[in-house]
């Protein structure tokens, strides 16, 4: 009887003993899908938002002053392929900037001419 206890006692104190390991080894899901990207370059989790014509124009507008200051001129047109086309100007009419955003916001590969 005295053997059973001491084998029963220390197998509870080794099982004792691997408990945070085994809390610490949970599923890793997680660490898979944080490096999955929509097409957009978007995470897979975050919210989106399709922005209007309008709202292109305004929030380029706002980052075209806090970038340029006052003065610059900035188009926003829509292309075919249902991206914003943005075009910064100065007060002479030259071109200082022009890149293409999809419908998120972000900016479309290829698209940045400086």
């Amino acid at each position: 009887m005295k053997k059973t206890t001491t084998i029963a006692a220390i197998s509870a104190a080794a099982l004792l003993s691997t408990a945070p390991l085994l809390v610490s080894a949970d599923e890793d899901s997680w660490e898979e899908d944080r490096y999955e990207q929509r097409r957009d370059g978007k995470h897979m989790s975050a919210s989106l938002k399709q922005y209007s014509t309008d709202e292109m124009r305004i929030m380029a507008y706002g980052q075209a002053l806090r970038r340029f200051g006052p003065g610059v001129k900035v188009s926003v047109n829509e292309t075919a392929d249902g991206t914003y086309q943005v075009q910064l100007r100065d007060a002479e009419q030259n071109l200082i900037r022009e890149q293409e955003f999809n419908q998120y916001g972000a900016p479309v590969r290829g698209g940045r001419r400086d």
